[in-house]
């Protein structure tokens, strides 16, 4: 038996169908990462996932059990980190710690260590409106796992923090998995869910897309290479390569082209810029990722 089973998911609002016969199955032990783009129905999804939201049709199933019909108990043994996670501003950090414990019904003996291993012992009695972005994102991740829970939902976790945080937030959710953990992330950051996700769900319109490994999708897809390069001029080589039926998707990226191509062309487009005095001054194919997966997907293109 799965630990999350999502079988004929269905939700309206005001008519206008946010998600649409979803079905979703989560392994324990497992990264899931649950992609789409705004409006997709991700959000919503994860709502009816922890019984905040009743579905119209169909079931979400926590280890077997009806998140709905038994939502208290389950929901006791989830952690959440919503997108826009938010505490009391006039409680320090130990304290709305403690009020979270109290809630869940959880003993308080977890909060010195959560603090420790967050490293927020020193932010311990600052007020939670003085934290910046990213220590108030380290105190959403660790107040998800008062009660020890089997599963942790992350709605976008690293959305709007700078890389040192993103680094250490991707490091602890692997942290967690090691731990027996099983994690389920919302996100748009597609290089990090490729880096941290055993499986992934694509949703558009409400829909599921495909749900698979990245390594599978990209087989089934017959994926280009992105191929990202160092040129002078580097606006003369983008004109170059727009419009060329191979070359997919050309753009400048922090000052290089990256274009898709079949693996088996590379040297044609190298060749097609030295032709036209174009110098190359560093270049690097990358396989086939999982934003190729995504764009392609998301473009009606069938698995």
């Amino acid at each position: 038996m799965s630990l999350v089973e999502i079988s004929g998911l269905e939700k309206k609002f005001n008519g206008v169908e946010a998600v649409s016969d979803l079905d979703l199955k989560l392994e324990k032990g497992d990264i899931y990462g649950f992609l789409g783009p705004n409006g997709a129905g991700k959000t919503t999804t994860i709502r009816m996932m922890i019984g905040l939201i009743k579905p119209d049709k169909g079931t979400v199933k926590i280890r077997g059990v009806d998140v709905w019909k038994e939502g208290l108990d389950v929901r006791k043994n989830i952690g959440y980190l919503p997108e826009r996670v938010s505490f009391y501003g006039n409680l320090t950090v130990h304290e709305n710690l403690d009020f979270l414990c109290k809630m869940k019904e959880s003993s308080k003996g977890c909060v010195k260590e959560l603090l420790k291993d967050f490293k927020l012992e020193v932010h311990s009695d600052k007020k939670c409106r003085n934290l910046s972005k990213g220590m108030n994102q380290r105190l959403g991740i660790a107040q998800t796992l008062i009660g020890d829970p089997d599963l942790v939902i992350l709605d976008e976790p690293t959305a709007g923090l700078d890389p040192n945080i993103r680094r250490w937030v991707k490091e602890k959710i692997i942290s967690l998995k090691e731990s027996g953990k099983t994690i389920f992330i919302s996100s748009h950051v597609l290089s990090e869910v490729q880096e941290l996700c055993d499986k992934v769900g694509i949703l558009s319109d409400g829909k599921m897309l495909v749900e698979d490994d990245i390594e599978t999708l990209s087989k089934k897809l017959s994926l280009k290479d992105r191929l990202e390069l160092q040129l002078e001029p580097v606006d003369k080589a983008l004109d170059l390569v727009r419009g060329v039926k191979y070359i997919e998707r050309p753009r400048l990226e922090d000052g290089k082209l990256v274009l898709y191509c079949n693996g088996d062309m590379k040297m044609e487009v190298i060749r097609k810029f030295l032709d036209e005095s174009v110098d190359i001054t560093n270049f690097s194919v990358k396989e086939p990722d999982l934003e190729e997966v995504f764009v392609r997907l998301t473009e009606g293109e069938e698995v």
